[in-house]
């Protein structure tokens, strides 16, 4: 299967993404312009809209056509960018996407008062949907686990020890859950089918990993300018992701001691920077996250192959690729 652009994947379905991106800006939209702005600065912030995109390509992949998705698809990413404000308050980080972060700019009272209101508009916007309609409650079963990620991950801070099994199941929740989740509610809305319904959902479990392994290593790997962000900064936050866990897993005693050091103190000096680099070139652990990041995402397509062959099951094949091959 020939490598696709992100563009070249999503653009059967611009017309749809444009009504997206235009029901995000109406519904949250305030009256007062200073947070008006405030707003505006998180949605309109760039990002590819991927959980937005999965809800309308499992829709499509199920055989929906309409246009009862775009709410709940503006819903997930409401939520997605919320905790993406919430986040980097926790981490205190200054830059997202290349732009300074919303506590940067206008403090952390204001950050955390507009996740706060994106959340708030999510509700209002699930109040015109049916009471028994199942997207209500795949979104609110996401968002609790997103919080309870986000709770067990501010636990685990600085636990070097941390194990594999349990850094996935801390990451299944803080992201892999709201991934599947846009899946899911596509498929729902689509169609009643269990067998359809739960070959996206596993598209979108699989998918969901292969995105947070790929999302570590970038932190490592990727150029500043390209990630939007400030690199190392997992590491710097006394988070040991799959890399680094994989890297403490292969390097010898003396090594371990010095990464441990690392982990548990601040550093910004390129010394350390060329040691970490070093190490992960040694162990060849880019390597090994790509090959990991790939065996989940053919997982995910294999999940697919029950599903009519169509465009928009083709389109989730090639995205699940991108996602593995993406350097941003």
């Amino acid at each position: 299967m020939p490598n696709l652009t992100f563009d070249q994947i999503t653009q059967p379905i611009s017309a749809d993404l444009d009504d997206i991106e235009r029901i995000l800006i109406e519904e949250t939209a305030i009256q007062y312009d200073f947070v008006d702005q405030a707003v505006r600065h998180v949605v309109e912030g760039g990002g590819k809209r991927l959980r937005p995109i999965l809800v309308i390509l499992s829709g499509q992949a199920c055989g929906y056509s309409g246009d009862d998705s775009y709410i709940p698809a503006a819903c997930v990413e409401l939520i997605h960018v919320a905790s993406l404000v919430h986040d980097d308050v926790l981490d205190e980080a200054p830059i997202r996407r290349g732009r300074t972060t919303l506590h940067s700019k206008w403090g952390n009272k204001v950050a955390v008062l507009v996740g706060d209101y994106l959340h708030a508009r999510v509700l209002n916007m699930l109040v015109s949907r049916k009471a028994d309609d199942p997207a209500l409650a795949i979104l609110s079963e996401a968002a609790q686990a997103m919080c309870e990620g986000e709770v067990i991950h501010a636990y685990k801070s600085g636990d070097f020890e941390i194990l594999l099994p349990d850094y996935l199941d801390i990451v299944s929740l803080k992201t892999g859950r709201l991934i599947l989740a846009s899946c899911r509610i596509g498929a729902v809305i689509a169609t009643d089918q269990s067998d359809k319904i739960q070959a996206v959902a596993s598209y979108g479990d699989a998918i969901g990993t292969a995105f947070q392994i790929i999302d570590d290593l970038l932190d490592f790997t990727a150029e500043q300018e390209k990630l939007g962000k400030r690199s190392f900064n997992d590491l710097r936050e006394g988070k040991l992701t799959f890399p680094m866990i994989y890297a403490r897993q292969q390097c010898t005693a003396k090594e371990r001691e010095k990464l441990e050091v690392v982990f548990n103190t601040e550093f910004e000096e390129e010394e350390t920077i060329h040691w970490i680099r070093q190490l992960i070139d040694r162990y060849q652990v880019e390597d090994h996250c790509l090959q990991v990041a790939q065996d989940y995402a053919n997982q995910a397509k294999l999940a697919l192959r029950s599903l009519p062959e169509t465009p928009a099951r083709t389109a989730l094949e090639h995205l699940a690729d991108y996602l593995v091959s993406r350097d941003r």
